[in-house]
């Protein structure tokens, strides 16, 4: 295939499917922070240029020796080991597989892309969008587009990630075993897999021996907030906690912030309809942060359905924060005022607070 074919064919597999999230696609190579000289790895500049475009965005994969595919391969999965994933990162690494002929793993980094941004809140990226890009991929007339050997092989993995998009997680396994050709025991389609069965264990009511498996790969996906709330979903309450608050710190206004909250809650033993109240020890830390460096009390009001809820380590947290701002002066006064205004355990525990 000669670099002209192979520009268009890869320009057709991503505008196939990030024509359902123009907004993320637009905005995916500005302000990018480039990866550190760490996270590049050190094989070299020739594969780390060709790896990152000047903006952050999609390499230039097309301008590559093929034989130098495998070490930037292996140069991107240590980038997001070390530095974390970087808006373009998936469409790098498509680029690079859809050179090398591997067409389900190009398809499954795009999806990779948007999975990231999908989970971070990034507008514009939805459920209902990245399921109609795959549907395109789909449709008959997109199948002329592709030999026919390539054009198999993409629908296999759209058809897989449809599946675990909709939570029919033997189909999903099933499709994604088909094309399976990851060395990395870390590999975007490896999590997948791993969320396969524990989903489908989680559902029947069974195992647990995958969990293992899914903690060893942390690493890779720190910074994802799906990784952290299928863990939530699936661990115990013991180490559920951890993950669902992790979740809520990478996103808190995300996609899976809200049922993350409700598992927290639960984890500390209150009611699923307190856990709106819930802010993570991150949360509390900024929000009397800001107040603080504003001299602004007023931004601390958010706090108040938090510190009226029952015992728990985050109420206590935030009133023990709260109550050495109580020392400074429009603070203690505001507290003061905000007792008088409320009742039972609110007043109670506001009074304390404003004693400093």
């Amino acid at each position: 295939m000669g670099g002209k074919e192979l520009m268009m064919t890869r320009i057709r597999l991503i505008a196939l499917l990030f024509a359902a999230a123009p907004v993320f696609f637009a905005c995916a190579g500005k302000g990018a922070a480039a990866p550190d000289e760490k996270a590049a790895g050190a094989s070299g500049p020739a594969v780390s240029e060709a790896l990152i475009s000047g903006n952050g965005g999609p390499g230039r994969a097309g301008d590559m020796d093929p034989a130098q595919i495998p070490e930037a391969l292996e140069e991107l999965a240590e980038m997001e080991r070390t530095g974390g994933y970087i808006p373009g990162l998936g469409l790098t690494e498509s680029n690079l597989r859809e050179k090398a002929g591997d067409y389900a793993g190009a398809v499954l980094a795009v999806f990779k892309e948007l999975a990231w941004a999908y989970s971070l809140g990034a507008g514009g990226v939805t459920r209902s969008a990245i399921d109609e890009g795959l549907s395109r991929m789909l449709d008959p007339a997109a199948a002329g587009q592709f030999s026919p050997a390539a054009g198999e092989e993409i629908r296999a993995a759209v058809r897989g990630i449809r599946a675990f998009c909709q939570g029919r997680w033997e189909e999903a396994e099933g499709q994604l075993r088909e094309i399976y050709r990851e060395a990395d025991a870390d590999a975007f389609s490896r999590w997948m897999l791993l969320v396969c069965e524990m989903e489908r264990a989680l559902r029947e009511g069974s195992g647990r021996e995958n969990r293992s498996a899914y903690g060893s790969i942390r690493a890779r996906y720190d910074s994802f907030p799906e990784y952290w709330y299928r863990g939530a979903r699936n661990f115990p309450p013991a180490m559920a906690g951890g993950y669902a608050e992790r979740c809520i710190n990478l996103a808190p206004a995300g996609p899976y912030a809200a049922e993350c909250r409700i598992i927290l809650a639960q984890t500390m033993g209150l009611n699923s309809a307190d856990a709106s109240a819930l802010r993570t020890r991150l949360e509390i830390e900024a929000l009397i942060s800001g107040a603080r460096n504003q001299g602004n009390p007023e931004l601390l009001s958010e706090l108040l359905p938090l510190t009226a809820l029952p015992d728990n380590p985050s109420t206590l947290y935030a009133s023990g924060a709260m109550r050495a701002l109580a020392a400074e002066g429009p603070f203690k006064d505001w507290f003061s005022r905000e007792a008088e205004k409320a009742t039972g355990r609110l007043a109670e525990r506001l009074l304390y607070i404003s004693r400093g």
